[in-house]
């Protein structure tokens, strides 16, 4: 759920033990850090020379490394709070940051021309232990934060002003995990609270009018504004109360009436900005990045390794009826745009229509013979990896619909056009859950929709792969395919 940040002045506030776990646990890491560093050398010099205790030659480069390791530690920045963040983000940013140190440690070496008295199998066995011990020192910091916070230590404390529907769906949250270490004490009414606080269990602490003198006597670290947007004048006169209190304050937004899909904040110079719609929850696109690189090395080797088949495929195509061997359709792509779909031909070229746009239904007389065994084996999809080694879509991702379709559910599914802020995909969530081929009806092209949603908001590499393996257990020769 969207947090955003509106005051962050804490130079006044009283002491906590939060503060005291923080702070140890900053330091324990920070030295950790650069324990694991220096051990991940040793061993590799261990490995490479049978020694623990680096020749002179080697003594200088280990010793810049750690303060390269310092500098691009604290630059990327991986010691700052990770509350509630997942796991695979903190490794992925810990690996950048690994990266930055060898690339300055080459740039140090190539500039005092050290590199020729450097093993470079050293160097590289270097690299790999010291990730490896970087990544498991910190799976089991987390993990015993995790059981601290789970235990009431190092918990922060946070009151709500206005009950609205983000924050039920916070305190759930929050109660259900509670190895993130935040506890939401309560919330302040408002004339604009939903009325569904008795399944809530979330206290009601009072009136909005009795916030000040509650802080005054109770310990919270935070207090969250949940208030409708358009009521400007309540968040001021809230912000005004708190004004002469040296306290985090945050802002939830009420926006679950807006059709938003993966909703974030950023700052554009001094205005924060809220970002309604967005292909992933990846500011920085590295969701586009990352699913590139990894759906064109797949394709590439998938076209290798089946071009027997394909090429098959095309000669059995081509006596089957008269025509061409691929056919080529036009779909929307990522943003809208329109590309060319490839796919084998399964249908005779006489009977196609070409008015309405129909799909294919069970025993349709357009279908030929090595069509029908083809559609249901998904083996007709094949030339999309073509497609995805050129960049118009991708391995996973929402099937790419005709263009008159689209037209046609967009105006009865909401949000249907949603499914085109990512690269449409050869498999998808929707056909592993079983909405694959023909939907007769509205609710099925609907349910297929939801399915899309799910995956742009839930995407990583590990749900891919998922669907990836599941495509081949479940989808391939299934029976709604015609």
């Amino acid at each position: 759920m969207l947090l955003a940040n509106i005051s962050a002045d804490t130079s006044a506030s009283s002491p906590r033990l939060l503060s005291k776990y923080s702070t140890a646990a900053d330091l324990c890491l920070r030295f950790a850090d650069l324990s694991v560093v220096l051990a991940s050398a040793l061993i590799a010099y261990r490995l490479r020379f049978g020694e623990w205790i680096p020749a002179i030659e080697y003594r200088i480069p280990i010793s810049t490394s750690l303060l390269f390791a310092m500098i691009c530690f604290n630059v990327f920045p991986l010691y700052r709070s990770w509350r509630g963040r997942g796991v695979l983000r903190e490794v992925a940013m810990l690996g950048m940051a690994w990266t930055g140190v060898f690339l300055l440690f080459t740039v140090h070496t190539w500039s005092l021309q050290l590199g020729q008295d450097t093993s470079r199998l050293w160097v590289g066995l270097w690299f790999v232990i010291g990730f490896a011990l970087l990544g498991m020192s910190r799976t089991i910091a987390r993990s015993v934060l995790y059981w601290i916070r789970s235990q009431g230590i190092d918990v922060q404390r946070v009151v709500v002003v206005g009950l609205r529907p983000p924050v039920v769906k916070i305190h759930r949250y929050l109660r259900q995990n509670a190895w993130v270490g935040m506890q939401m004490v309560g919330y302040f009414s408002t004339r604009e609270d939903i009325v569904i606080a008795e399944r809530t269990e979330l206290q009601c602490l009072g009136d909005a009018d009795h916030l000040i003198e509650y802080l005054a006597t109770d310990s919270v670290e935070e207090v969250w504004i949940s208030l409708p947007l358009g009521k400007l004048d309540q968040i001021k006169s809230v912000l005004a109360k708190l004004e002469q209190t040296p306290i985090k304050i945050k802002l939830i937004p009420d926006i679950s009436d807006l059709a938003v899909l993966n909703q974030s904040s950023e700052q554009l110079g001094s205005v924060p900005v809220i970002n309604l719609r967005q292909g992933s929850g990846a500011p920085d696109n590295s969701f586009f990045v990352t699913k590139g690189v990894v759906d064109r090395v797949l394709a590439l080797i998938a076209l290798i390794i089946l071009s027997p088949l394909m090429i098959g495929i095309a000669i059995a195509v081509k006596l089957s009826s008269p025509g061409p061997v691929l056919f080529r359709q036009n779909r929307h792509g990522r943003g809208g745009k329109i590309f060319q779909m490839l796919k084998f031909r399964s249908m005779r070229t006489d009977q196609e229509p070409s008015a309405e746009l129909k799909q294919a239904t069970r025993s349709d007389p357009r279908v030929t013979r090595i069509g029908a065994f083809l559609r249901r084996s998904s083996l007709d999809e094949l030339p999309q990896l073509f497609n995805v080694l050129g960049g118009s879509m991708s391995i996973v991702g929402p099937r790419p619909h005709a263009v008159q379709h689209n037209s046609h559910y967009g105006r009865l599914i909401n949000c249907y056009m949603h499914r085109h802020y990512v690269k449409p995909g050869i498999t998808g969530w929707a056909q592993v859950n079983g909405f694959r081929g023909e939907t007769p009806r509205l609710r099925d092209m609907k349910k297929r929709v939801q399915y899309d949603m799910d995956y742009i908001r839930r995407w990583s590499l590990w749900l891919d792969m998922k669907i990836m393996v599941l495509t081949v257990v479940k989808v391939l020769g299934q029976k709604q395919a015609y």
